[in-house]
């Protein structure tokens, strides 16, 4: 374990903003965060984790020292006939870990693959597509307290879970280093075809027996159809929440907008695409930064763009649906 001064960030985000981190280290095991809490010339310095840099926006260099999550491992702890408990370390690959559960033809996080990132930000986000979310087969979690350096366990209840949302996103931001993550899969068969894109596509297949490895690779067809290769183009998937409203401001949309989508279910949903795209930013391109040309909901690092630029730009898309649409849009991105 090295502690690195002065470490560029460039690929170490999803968004490659180039920014630069005063310090940085590299940890693969629970002893390493201790070792690094424990340092007594550490004491006083601010530190951030970063895991994949998948939903991060960087708009400055970081003051202070920069966690960069490696702990590994994917570990069966039990199972029955029909469920399987596994513990996953924080610093995995997340879609590495939706294609180890679905080579072993278990059920319940196939919804999820490509999503970008690492296991141990899929619950403070509680990362969700095509009518799945974390929380689903999540359990509970273990994690550092960096104040303390004591280990803190949190069951599913204590996470508060919402719509991409957590408590590890508010009143814990930054107060804990997540070391493994706990899951229950299904091993009987339970395909969620809940979102009508997927259910359609699939369907058309015409499969005898559809299993989760169908369901992971229609997801990844459909995404690879729409969202930019990270390794390619800058970018942070989806970079605002899906708003949501009442019936009241639905109704009054719906005079105007009779064509609007919505998801119902224990609340309304409105696509921030459509609100976008509504308003011709799909496609839009200055200097630096844009919005991809196939997604309104993907903001673009074109060529050196800087967080501000981004910010900056995703300031004017959100002025433009709240004056158009009376919406205010979320950030579903970190920005630091």
């Amino acid at each position: 374990m090295k502690i690195i001064n002065s470490q560029s960030l460039l690929n170490y985000n999803t968004f490659k903003i180039n920014i630069t981190a005063d310090l940085f280290v590299k940890i693969k095991s629970q002893s390493d965060i201790i070792k690094i809490l424990e340092n007594k010339n550490l004491k006083k310095t601010p530190k951030f984790i970063l895991g994949g840099g998948s939903n991060t926006l960087f708009t400055k260099n970081i003051s202070g020292l920069v966690i960069y999550n490696q702990i590994k491992g994917i570990t069966i702890i039990k199972e029955n006939k029909t469920t399987i408990d596994v513990a996953v370390g924080s610093g995995e690959n997340w879609d590495d870990f939706v294609a180890w559960s679905t080579q072993r033809n278990l059920y319940g996080i196939e919804n999820l693959s490509l999503i970008p990132g690492s296991v141990g930000a899929a619950p403070i986000q509680n990362i969700g597509a095509y009518g799945c979310e974390v929380k689903d087969v999540f359990t509970k979690l273990e994690a550092i307290d960096i104040q303390t350096g004591k280990k803190r366990v949190f069951k599913k209840n204590e996470c508060l879970f919402k719509y991409r949302d957590s408590i590890f996103k508010n009143e814990l931001k930054n107060k804990l280093i997540i070391t493994n993550v706990f899951f229950q899969l299904k091993k009987t068969k339970s395909i969620n075809l809940s979102y009508q894109v997927l259910k359609h596509k699939i369907q058309k297949l015409k499969l005898p027996n559809i299993c989760s490895s169908d369901v992971r690779k229609m997801v990844i067809k459909i995404r690879n159809s729409k969202l930019p290769n990270p390794e390619e183009i800058g970018n942070a998937g989806s970079f605002f929440k899906n708003p949501i409203i009442n019936q009241t401001k639905l109704n009054k949309l719906q005079i105007n907008y009779p064509d609007i989508p919505y998801f119902k279910g224990d609340k309304i949903k409105v696509p921030a695409a459509w609100l976008i795209d509504k308003l011709n930013w799909k496609g839009y391109r200055n200097v630096t930064c844009g919005v991809y040309e196939k997604h309104a909901l993907v903001l673009i690092n074109h060529h050196n763009a800087s967080g501000k630029d981004i910010v900056n730009l995703s300031k004017k898309i959100k002025e433009s649906v709240c004056k158009k649409f009376n919406i205010k849009l979320e950030e579903e991105v970190y920005i630091i």
